[in-house]
């Protein structure tokens, strides 16, 4: 297993994340998130909330991790098989089914006029 902390950290400072908004999103004073970030292990839900703010898989912070690519979308997962999860509004669901159901109603008149034609 990984140096949680100290990982952690530098995939804050590579991503150019502030430290300090992490904390008041963890609702933690930045001197405890830096302490936090030197620890070799920390308590899982604090690493699942931060890793969930900094949009990364708690998953690869453990040795046996397996990580597969398959035409650009990535899983990774500790028992092998991996989970998405899609962050998708109702309002974006109801256009995109107006916009499928235009779709349909062109593909409907073009199929109606080719059957015209014939």
């Amino acid at each position: 297993m990984k140096k949680i902390g100290p990982e952690l950290d530098r995939i804050i400072t590579e991503r150019g994340v502030i430290k300090k908004n992490i904390a008041e999103r963890l609702n933690i004073t930045p001197t405890y998130f830096s302490r936090l970030l030197k620890a070799e292990s920390m308590d899982c839900q604090m690493l699942e909330n931060i890793c969930n703010i900094i949009g990364i898989s708690p998953a690869i912070f453990f040795d046996d991790v397996q990580s597969i690519n398959i035409g650009g979308a990535n899983a990774t997962s500790v028992l092998g098989a991996a989970t998405a999860q899609v962050n998708i509004t109702e309002g974006e669901v109801n256009a995109l089914r107006e916009l499928l159901a235009e779709k349909e109603r062109t593909i409907q008149i073009l199929l109606s006029g080719q059957n015209r034609d014939k």
